[in-house]
Formats: C-alpha cells, sequence, structure tokens
C-alpha cells in the first residue's frame, strides 16, 4: 500500500491541537466532600486531568518575554471552559498545583478563569495542574485579551500573544522528536509566524480562533486597511504571522441572528398530480 506523504499542514493541525488547550478534561465525578476552603478531592474522581507546571511555566515564560505583543494585558490567565467551548454550567470546579506532598489551591473567578503563580518549589516537584474534573467535559485555555474590548473585538497582538503561550505550553508537553519534526517541515522554530493566510497557490495558513457565537462575517482593520477573514460556525481565521498588519489592527465580528423561535410552522407542500387538481402532501 502506497502511503501518502506527511504535508506541514497536517502535522501542525496534530501538533497544535495539543497546543489549543491546556487540559481536554471529563466528566464530573462523585460529588465533592466538602472541608477547608480550596481544598481539592481528587481520589473520587476516576481519571482526573492534569497537566505538568513546567509545561505551564513555560507559557508564563513566553508571555512575559513577548508581553510587548499585548503590553495592556496584565497577566497570563487561564480559563475552564465547556468541552465545546461554552460557558460552563452548574458549580465551578476547583484545581490545585500539586505534587505528592505539595499543593497550592488555585482561586478561579465568576468566569472560571485564574492565574498560576511561580513557584520554584512546583518546578523542583515537578507538580501538576489537576482539575477535580474527568477527560472530555471540560478544557482549559490560555486568555490574553486587552482590557476594555468591546465585546465583538479582539486585538490582533493579543492573537499573536496567545498563539506563541500555547505553542511554548505544547511544545513543553512533547516529545522532543516531535518539537523537532515540526521544526523542520515548517522551516522556523517560531510556528506562530507561519500562519501568513492565504499561500499563491490558493491554500490557507490562517490561525482559527473561536469567538462567542455564531458569526456572520469578521472583519480584520487596521487604519484605512481592511480584510473580511473566513468565518466558519463560532470561529475566524486570521494571518497572524503576516506582519503587515499591526499589533494594534482590531477584528471586528458580526454574529448570527438568532432564530425566530416565534416561527410560523412550515406549511405543507403542494403537490399536483396528472389530470387532477392541487393537493397537500401527506
Amino acid at each position: 500500500m502506497t502511503m501518502r506523504p506527511l504535508h506541514a499542514t497536517s502535522v501542525l493541525t496534530l501538533v497544535l491541537a495539543l497546543a489549543s488547550s491546556l487540559a481536554p478534561v471529563g466528566a464530573a465525578g462523585a460529588a465533592q466532600e466538602k472541608d477547608e476552603p480550596g481544598t481539592v478531592h481528587i481520589n473520587a474522581v476516576k481519571d482526573p486531568e492534569m497537566r505538568t507546571y513546567r509545561a505551564i511555566a513555560a507559557g508564563l515564560d513566553t508571555f512575559d518575554a513577548q508581553h510587548a505583543l499585548a503590553p495592556d494585558v496584565p497577566q497570563l490567565r487561564f480559563q475552564v471552559e465547556g468541552r465545546d467551548g461554552e460557558a460552563l454550567k452548574g458549580e465551578r470546579p476547583l484545581a490545585r498545583i500539586a505534587a505528592d506532598d505539595f499543593s497550592i489551591p488555585l482561586s478561579l473567578d465568576e468566569q472560571a478563569s485564574f492565574s498560576v503563580p511561580r513557584s520554584q518549589a512546583a518546578w523542583d516537584a515537578k507538580a501538576e495542574l489537576i482539575l477535580n474534573r474527568k477527560k472530555y467535559d471540560v478544557r482549559v485555555e490560555t486568555w490574553v485579551r486587552t482590557p476594555g474590548l468591546a465585546d465583538n473585538q479582539y486585538r490582533i497582538g493579543d492573537i499573536r500573544l496567545d498563539c506563541r503561550v500555547k505553542v511554548a505550553i505544547g511544545k513543553a508537553e512533547m516529545p522532543f522528536w516531535a518539537v523537532g519534526l515540526v521544526n523542520g517541515l515548517l522551516l522556523t522554530t517560531d510556528w506562530c509566524s507561519w500562519f501568513k493566510g492565504e499561500t499563491p497557490k490558493g491554500g490557507d495558513r490562517s490561525w482559527s480562533r473561536r469567538a462567542n457565537a455564531k458569526l456572520s462575517t469578521a472583519t480584520l482593520r487596521d487604519g484605512e486597511r481592511s480584510l473580511a477573514l473566513r468565518v466558519s460556525g463560532k470561529s475566524f481565521r486570521i494571518p497572524i504571522g503576516d506582519t503587515s498588519w499591526s499589533n494594534d489592527a482590531l477584528i471586528e465580528v458580526t454574529y448570527a441572528p438568532a432564530e425566530d423561535a416565534a416561527a410560523p410552522a412550515t406549511l405543507p407542500a403542494v403537490t399536483r398530480t396528472a389530470g387532477e387538481t392541487p393537493r397537500t402532501a401527506p
């Protein structure tokens, strides 16, 4: 059997599936024991999600080093979401950075977002991020967003920084050979720079960003210049690697109109048989 060649686009899609979220975590487990605030009882939940603190620290390092992309964002935060990117329902999960004899409880706000502190002890202990949820129920996303933007606006510098943080975390979780493979395929160690938009041969190398609801349009604006972006469902695609767009360029999205729940039911179709008057179809 002849195998098709493995293209850079296919490999990067697989790799960034890892980098795009910190924790694809699963359905809620047994009821939590009530104890002192911040305690996470994880042993009652089968197969909890974990990610290494060292990988998270790689994201923190990248955020600090590349902070000029989004200088008004005060800190890197993480947000727990539903598996499909929806807002969480029900009780907020509990989280901690922990090793065998080491634990730092994390405080989640009303939006289920949190920050992760620097900790040499967590690094030395090879601690992990632990949620009291099982896999495939929720996920943890990096959160980089300039304060004060309208709900339908996204700043491209924020998205560029978020990409670099995600890739840094993903690289730290990947085996060395896989990182080298992608570096070789893309001919760069800066994977986010690869997403430059349409290619001369009609391909598309754009970074995908999820919005809050289903979209009708998305437009990238930078001064007098504008570009209509591709949208699909709740996502839009941005050429973050195209440096001709400044970091202050904004994406403005318009949301698809909600379906009218009060719309009248569809009338029955009308059919006609030979030599007969019209009749409604059964």
